[in-house]
């Protein structure tokens, strides 16, 4: 989407029907899959690199705005290069940020977990160390231009919790009750994460709204 601010909210409509994946016969059903896809690796790369949960967000949203810019169908931007170029730029910008050597082997075994033996012995190999380190560091210039070296991620977490202090203020609540609905909340905020509504609302709507469902 060319020239798109990320300060821009875009309507679901239109973020499927200008996809840059679209022009390689990429449907939105299965762009949809892949967005999955790249949550799902990016969570459990996050978790085995002990990342918190700030910086898998930051991560996540990240690949959102790259691939909001770019298509899927290039070899360049396979979704677990520019994942784990995501997770790398995200733990330098919340500031826990982890090695290259680590944040390459760590995320290469979450993308052969099915074939792990063969995986740890493929990346303590010196050439296949190499060609993965060059890959990620190849996807971080492409990431770094896609996001216009804007950095900068409103989450909705401080929303909820603000949001939900100010609306127990003046109700009558157990703090059980309390805690209860605000974990809810954060964890559709959570999940919202595996969707494209950061691209569309800005983080303390999406925080009302997790909070209302909760």
């Amino acid at each position: 989407m060319e020239g798109m601010s990320f300060e821009a909210f875009v309507s679901k409509d239109d973020l499927e029907a200008r996809s840059p994946s679209r022009s390689h016969g990429i449907d939105a059903r299965l762009e949809a899959t892949f967005r999955w896809s790249y949550c799902d690796f990016l969570r459990d790369a996050g978790i085995e690199l002990r990342m918190p949960q700030l910086t898998i967000a930051t991560a996540t949203v990240f690949c959102h705005r790259f691939y909001s810019q770019h298509s899927h169908a290039p070899a360049e931007n396979s979704i677990f290069t520019i994942a784990t170029a995501c997770l790398f730029l995200a733990g330098k910008v919340e500031e826990t940020p982890k090695s290259l050597r680590e944040v390459v082997r760590v995320s290469y075994l979450v993308q052969h977990k099915n074939e792990y033996d063969f995986a740890v012995k493929r990346i303590h190999q010196q050439d296949c160390f190499e060609d993965q380190k060059q890959r990620l560091l190849n996807a971080e210039r492409l990431l770094l231009h896609a996001l216009r070296f804007d950095f900068n991620v409103d989450h909705p977490y401080k929303h909820i919790l603000s949001l939900a202090k100010r609306a127990f203020e003046d109700v009558h609540v157990t703090q059980n009750f309390s805690r209860n609905l605000t974990q809810v909340a954060w964890n559709f905020a959570n999940d919202s994460l595996r969707t494209t509504l950061c691209l569309q609302f800005n983080a303390r709507s999406i925080a009302a709204a997790v909070l209302y469902l909760g």
